[in-house]
């Protein structure tokens, strides 16, 4: 457990936000989410769109963001991704954050409001897709699929090679930000798209899930791409 010294501004701030949050409450959103295998030590089931609502209310604080990250609250924890400054967020930071990583919405949260923001993202995503740690991998993969056009042809063929390796890895979350990842690099130009559509060719008749659920997206995408 953390402690932090007193400050009345931040502390009158985070009450507002848990007053805020607990009128906002959806218990049917919450336990539909439970019932999906979606786990949190506390969740009051707020939406996403009134959480940005709220978050509009204050200004970014590195010290109120911190804090609201360690409350064990479903909701804290989003708006902290929210209200995080990224000039005072160091990578030393984003690695303790990324390996307290079990839910997929705090990875998406996460990835969309923070990560792919960060200049150092590009570093982040190359070293987490080659981790062994399930959650992490899964971050690197989202993270990478955000920020396309800042990665070089050579981080691009060194993350498709790393997901063609955990596409035999039979674990859901992790097959699917693969095919997410590998989709949105398809929309950065042709020789990209053909590039991976060699590489999991043999996908197609693939006996794992997993890669059957990659060809399918990825095909699926550059038919899009193709008919635009």
């Amino acid at each position: 457990m953390k402690f932090y010294i007193a400050n009345p501004k931040i502390d009158a701030e985070i009450r507002d936000i848990r007053r805020k949050i607990r009128l906002s409450m959806n218990g049917i959103i919450s336990e539909q989410m439970k019932e999906s295998g979606i786990i949190y030590k506390t969740n009051f089931g707020v939406s996403i769109p009134r959480l940005k609502e709220i978050a509009k209310l204050y200004a970014p604080n590195h010290d109120l963001a911190q804090r609201l990250w360690d409350i064990e609250i479903r909701e804290t924890k989003i708006l902290s991704t929210m209200l995080q400054p990224i000039d005072t967020f160091t990578p030393k930071m984003a690695q303790q954050r990324v390996e307290s990583f079990d839910q997929i919405e705090i990875v998406e949260q996460n990835c969309m409001n923070l990560f792919n923001k960060l200049l150092y993202s590009n570093v982040l995503c190359i070293e987490w897709v080659q981790n062994e740690k399930s959650w992490i991998q899964i971050t690197g993969f989202m993270l990478a699929a955000r920020i396309v056009e800042k990665l070089s042809e050579n981080d691009i063929e060194s993350i498709v090679e790393m997901g063609i390796k955990a596409s035999k890895i039979e674990n859901f979350h992790l097959y699917k930000a693969v095919a997410l990842c590998l989709s949105r690099f398809c929309r950065k130009n042709k020789a990209v798209a053909t590039f991976i559509l060699k590489e999991i060719k043999p996908f197609e008749q693939s006996k794992l899930t997993g890669q059957r659920y990659i060809w399918n997206e990825v095909t699926q995408e550059i038919l899009f791409l193709d008919n635009k």
